[in-house]
């Protein structure tokens, strides 16, 4: 369990990392360039839907930390679990990094196999 919450934890700041990535460095000729504001605008808008799901997951974490049923535990577990390949595929349809999805992919590969 305590791995499985590592492993959450590990992807989550990832995610952090990745929506925290500094702006690209502009030539002074793509600076005199007209700027395209419905671009800004609708990363603007991406960016800030990306915040608000981190802080969903956060909470998640919260309520995971904070519970003492171990089915309880599990049940937000694969909640939140869930709200991270969702949060993945946002950013693989953004064009973001996708270092973090063989860690998700094997922590449920390790969670499904039965216990020895």
């Amino acid at each position: 369990m305590k791995t499985s919450l590592l492993i959450s934890a590990i992807a989550a700041s990832g995610l952090l990392a990745a929506c925290a990535t500094p702006p690209p460095v502009v030539s002074a000729q793509e600076q005199s360039a007209p700027a395209k504001p419905a671009m800004s605008m609708d990363m603007d808008k991406q960016m800030s839907q990306m915040q608000e799901k981190m802080k969903a997951m956060q909470g998640q974490m919260d309520k995971i930390r904070k519970t003492t049923d171990p089915k309880e535990r599990q049940r937000l577990m694969q909640e939140h679990m869930q709200s991270m390949q969702e949060n993945l595929k946002a950013m693989r349809g953004l064009g973001g990094p996708m270092m973090m999805e063989q860690m998700v992919q094997h922590d449920q590969m390790t969670q499904s196999m039965p216990a020895k």
